[in-house]
């Protein structure tokens, strides 16, 4: 991976449900490149916070300030391997710890609850070494390693009730507890493609929610779906072939998630993915 190039596809999109209640799109989603290195976010809003859209928005926007110095400071963007996998953890506990205060700042400036900005996080960082990723609450990530073989990056929090999970604004922050709710992993080997993405994408995209009929209960393979995924890498690579700028593949990402079959056409939820390909 250490002399490729990435193409991204990044939207958010607002779903049926949410267009029947006349409630903006609660997810928001942002890549942005650097010196030698990329970061990758995305954020589920609360569907009953009712300024979660807000919250997802700046939950990106500070995560991508403060990761970007993590970075530039510890200077990985610059060395051949990633870093230990307990020191990225404990760093990027205390990281977005940074993005958990400066939203709590946000909230009492505006005169706004702060548990109203509620919100998940998955971030991804790319560098020449590898790929660093960390997530608080729902959702779904992958990469296909050199063999096009596609593995899970995360495994979402779920709660004991139907779509509970955490949020970057939950009571998870004392440290008796915060390793459950904060997860992170690192991958250090030759990465293909990977995928970031909320909740409202993952029936179109992973095998998830399954049901065992010998044991009468459902599971969770959280394992990405090839035949999703593998096309629309194809079609990636096209595009960007073509000569089509990057926020054009965005534009035409976001048609494809609000329509590009019948799973993202009827999805009552707000559908956000970033899918990537590494390119020599």
């Amino acid at each position: 991976m250490r002399k490729s190039e990435w193409i991204f596809a990044s939207a958010s999109v607002i779903g049926k449900a949410h267009i029947t209640r006349n409630i903006p799109c609660q997810d928001y989603s942002k890549v942005q490149r650097f010196d030698n290195f990329s970061i990758a976010v995305v954020s589920d809003g609360a569907g009953s916070s009712e300024n979660s859209h807000i919250g997802s928005n700046k939950v990106c926007e500070y995560s991508l300030n403060y990761f970007e110095n993590l970075v530039l400071n510890r200077g990985w963007n610059e060395q051949d391997n990633l870093p230990p996998k307990e020191l990225w953890h404990e760093l990027a506990k205390q990281t977005l710890c940074l993005v958990k205060d400066d939203l709590d700042k946000f909230s009492m400036s505006n005169d706004l609850e702060y548990k109203s900005l509620s919100c998940t996080i998955i971030l991804a960082i790319i560098l020449p070494s590898g790929l660093l990723i960390t997530h608080i609450g729902d959702g779904r990530a992958g990469y296909c390693d050199s063999n096009l073989n596609w593995n899970p990056l995360i495994t979402p929090f779920h709660g004991e009730l139907a779509n509970e999970t955490v949020f970057i604004t939950s009571d998870i922050w004392d440290e008796s507890v915060i390793d459950e709710y904060i997860r992170s992993e690192s991958i250090e080997t030759d990465i293909k493609a990977f995928c970031l993405l909320t909740d409202g994408c993952e029936n179109a995209s992973f095998e998830c929610n399954l049901f065992d009929q010998d044991k009468g209960i459902y599971f969770d393979p959280n394992r990405p779906f090839p035949l999703f995924f593998n096309p629309n890498l194809k079609i990636l690579a096209q595009l960007n072939d073509q000569g089509m700028t990057e926020a054009e593949i965005n534009k035409l990402w976001e048609k494809f998630l609000e329509a590009g079959n019948d799973r993202l056409k009827n999805e009552m939820d707000d559908k956000t993915m970033i899918l990537a390909i590494s390119v020599s």
